[in-house]
């Protein structure tokens, strides 16, 4: 299953738009557009791309972040190294309350490689409780060598499903 969502993942990425995934228990999950992030890393600038999703099933509901990159580092040598942190943070929420939250840390990979795509875990919970379910999130990262220490990006969050 994973290897399927993750052709799915950069389907979803390249459209840009949002979509609806299907799983075993044909849940659905719904997806904030894509939003690109360019960040000032030595060399070339690395552009990043993250969806916050919303997995609702019945009665499992979840949050999870698809993302991509380009320009990224290649951390065999220093030089190249871009990011100090990168990490992804995501909430399931209901109503605007959390409910649960998940992180993903991209900086290894984004590090380690020039273009690729991630999809995070998702945080799971199980609710029979309906309506305003949505996913927020942010970046937190780190710029190499900048000396500024670690800064943060809002994410527009996930569509609010109603079921």
């Amino acid at each position: 299953m994973r290897k399927t969502a993750c052709l799915l993942t950069a389907a979803v990425l390249g459209m840009g738009a949002a979509a609806a995934v299907g799983s075993p228990a044909q849940a659905d999950s719904t997806c904030s557009a894509a939003q690109e992030h360019e960040f000032d890393t030595s060399g070339f600038n690395t552009d990043l791309r993250v969806r916050l999703c919303i997995y609702h099933g019945s009665p499992t509901r979840g949050a999870y972040a698809q993302t991509s990159w380009e320009n990224g580092g290649d951390d065999v040598e220093d030089n190249h190294r871009k990011f100090d942190l990168l990490m992804i943070h995501y909430q399931l929420q209901q109503f605007d309350g959390t409910v649960t939250a998940g992180s993903c840390d991209l900086t290894m990979r984004v590090n380690s490689s020039k273009s690729d795509q991630f999809m995070c875990d998702t945080a799971y919970r199980e609710s029979s409780r309906r309506g305003g379910w949505s996913t927020d999130g942010y970046i937190i990262y780190n710029l190499d060598r900048d000396g500024e220490g670690d800064k943060r990006i809002d994410l527009v969050g996930s569509p609010v499903v109603a079921h």
